[in-house]
């Protein structure tokens, strides 16, 4: 059952990173906002149980960043993200899921979502990529990467003719790594910024929201290729 709506309306620092918690184990989803409570420059500004408690959560508090489990008792999570994403498109998700299923990890990526994490990674890297989703960057934990990209990567003809241009489809190769922004700065040696400004271009060409949809558009196309698994 879901655990009912525990809204936060509390004034805090503008620098602070909004976040919503959406898992209907009460014990988990508690025990979670409070590890992320010890963090200065995180808020967790609301609680919820049911998909439609994060919908309309994400609506009346507007977080930086949502955490929600994928299984909920009305529905599935990949749906609370495509409606979030859909009412207000700044707002990052992040699934935090024991479903490790590469269907279900493919339906998220295509909802919008800007990261896919498991329940067994440890508080440390919850809170980093609390902080990391709400500076927009993709997170997924690397061996899920693979399994998504293998299984959507073309095994025949190329797909139509990229619409990006050489630097952006360098950009985009980069993330396809699973490489930060400042991390692709240095590899193709451009600023930052430069980079930024070719990530915004790619989404808004591919016309997605966020990092790993546009890496997973560029899979299903033929665009980018990732290296073949070695064999065990």
């Amino acid at each position: 059952m879901g655990q009912g709506l525990d809204l936060q309306l509390r004034s805090t620092s503008v620098a602070a990173i909004r976040v919503l918690v959406v898992d209907d184990h009460v014990v988990f989803s508690d025990a979670l906002a409070t590890i992320l409570r010890t963090e200065s420059d995180i808020e967790v500004v609301g609680k919820g149980g049911t998909v439609r408690e994060a919908i309309d959560a994400a609506r009346a508090l507007q977080p930086d960043v949502v955490l929600l489990d994928v299984h909920m008792p009305d529905g599935s999570g990949i749906e609370a993200a495509a409606a979030i994403k859909k009412q207000r498109p700044q707002t990052q998700v992040v699934v935090l899921t024991s479903d490790e299923e590469e269907s279900v990890l493919r339906s998220a990526v295509q909802a919008g979502v800007t990261g896919y994490l498991s329940k067994h990674e440890s508080a440390a890297q919850v809170i980093q990529a609390v902080r990391s989703a709400a500076q927009g960057e993709a997170l997924i934990a690397p061996y899920m990467l693979a399994r998504l990209l293998h299984g959507m990567q073309k095994k025949d003809a190329p797909g139509p003719a990229t619409p990006l241009t050489p630097r952006e489809l360098a950009v985009l190769r980069e993330l396809s790594l699973g490489r930060d922004n400042e991390a692709v700065a240095r590899t193709l040696k451009m600023s930052p910024n430069t980079v930024r400004t070719h990530v915004q271009n790619v989404l808004s060409k591919l016309k997605v929201h966020s990092k790993l949809e546009a890496v997973s558009r560029g899979i299903r196309e033929g665009w980018i290729r990732i290296p073949q698994e070695p064999a065990a």
